[in-house]
């Protein structure tokens, strides 16, 4: 029995160690709604309502107002559909033999790749889902008049742009801090450095941020204003292991794995005007 305990503190252990190294790698988790207390047991979809809006009108004084058309709804449905999972086998011969331990660190590595691809998958959604593309098609650098494209897009689609990012592909990091709209103060809103400690700043009230997923292509950068889009995690990571005698009598078998899903809010035919791309 007390192995077992021991077996099941150490599974929870690692587990708990799992979660925190998860949350440090989803880089872009943040700039999207978390609607994970809606994906329960049992369903294999998010359905978020929406509701369309009534248009104010005049009357004239002693006369009837005509009857406003009826509030229609509908639904942003997000398919949880992203069943991911990280296996591999520990050697003990090979554990014995090292410093390092295997066991925690292999569980590492796997819990920061699965926060990597979920920041691709996100990329992904919102490269998909953006309601305007500029530059389409031509391969350009990042400039003010972009910026201030994508930023009016959010504004007139009535975005708050105190929930707004501009994420950037890595070699548009040196494009951007070569513009003076994005060091000076009177642009970005600050009286300090935009540059501290390494962090990138703001441009004309947006925060920016440097992303290498893998599938950011170069000359890329989304402006996203947060509500715009979801992620939903089913089924938390979770770590788990199993004897595996073909590496030896104390050979392990062990995975981590997660069930999530994401997609667009605020969308027609997958498309929302809260997001807004530099696509060439």
């Amino acid at each position: 029995m007390a192995a077992q305990n021991l077996t099941a503190t150490k599974g929870e252990l690692i587990s708990s160690f799992v979660q925190k190294e998860l949350l440090d790698s989803m880089a872009l988790a943040p700039f999207c709604e978390d609607l994970s207390s809606m994906a329960i047991k049992g369903y294999d979809t998010v359905k978020v309502p929406k509701l369309s809006s009534f248009t104010v009108q005049d009357r004239a004084f002693g006369a009837t107002a005509s009857d406003n058309a009826p509030l229609t709804d509908s639904v942003d449905t997000i398919a949880l559909n992203q069943n991911k999972i990280c296996k591999w086998n520990f050697d003990a011969a090979d554990a014995m033999q090292s410093s390092t331990d295997f066991q925690v660190k292999s569980a590492e590595r796997a819990a920061t790749a699965h926060g990597r691809e979920m920041n691709k998958q996100i990329i992904a959604m919102w490269k998909a889902a953006a309601g305007l593309s500029v530059n389409a098609g031509v391969s350009a650098d990042i400039t003010i008049a972009a910026i201030l494209d994508m930023r009016e897009f959010i504004i007139v689609n009535e975005g708050d742009l105190n929930n707004t990012v501009l994420v950037i592909a890595p070699d548009q990091e040196k494009v951007m801090l070569k513009l003076p709209e994005f060091s000076r103060y009177d642009y970005n809103g600050q009286t300090n450095n935009p540059l501290v400690n390494g962090v990138i700043g703001r441009v004309y009230g947006v925060n920016v941020v440097v992303s290498n997923e893998g599938t950011f292509g170069t000359q890329q950068a989304y402006m996203v204003e947060k509500s715009g889009s979801a992620i939903a995690i089913q089924r938390a990571a979770k770590y788990g292991e199993q004897p595996n005698i073909d590496y030896g009598v104390d050979g392990v078998k062990a995975a981590i794995d997660m069930t999530f899903g994401m997609g667009p809010l605020q969308a027609t035919a997958g498309v929302t005007n809260l997001i807004a791309k530099l696509q060439d």
